[in-house]
């Protein structure tokens, strides 16, 4: 597995996510365990309600995101530490929705008095039917350089 230190990567580089199909079994699921509100575990409320049906979490969105994210990219970092991250949703996940996307690295101090860098990195998650944003993070972290 290739291992990327800060001062292999530069501005504008793109790592693409895989696919994550979402069942109304697994946003239920989810829920009942870390946000057990009616719109996220309840058909017969969140059909009232004003989603007009079960909607995931935005924490089940952002742990999708990290997941995605993981695979994309973490995996085959050196890294330290993730720093900061300002998480925004635009629009709900469905059951029946697959989500998808991409982290862009949108920014890299080299820091080679400290052997490290800092990144930043934008992530959008999109309905991958229809392409529509429906999360977007915004992320800085901690990476080592080469010969640290």
């Amino acid at each position: 597995m290739k291992k990327y230190y800060a001062d292999d990567l530069q501005v504008g580089t793109e790592f693409p996510f895989g696919r994550w199909p979402l069942t109304e079994a697994d946003i239920i699921a989810f829920a009942k365990v870390y946000d057990p509100q009616p719109i996220h575990i309840d058909p017969v409320a969140a059909a009232a309600g004003p989603f007009g049906g079960i909607i995931a979490s935005g924490l089940q969105t952002t742990a999708i995101y990290q997941a995605l994210l993981v695979d994309a990219l973490w995996n085959d970092v050196v890294g330290k530490a993730g720093r900061t991250a300002d998480a925004r949703w635009f629009r709900p996940v469905r059951p029946g929705m697959t989500l998808t996307g991409k982290s862009t690295v949108t920014g890299l101090e080299l820091r080679p008095d400290r052997g490290d860098a800092l990144i930043s990195l934008c992530s959008v998650l999109i309905d991958a039917d229809t392409d529509e944003r429906v999360c977007q993070v915004d992320a800085t972290a901690v990476l080592f350089m080469r010969g640290t």
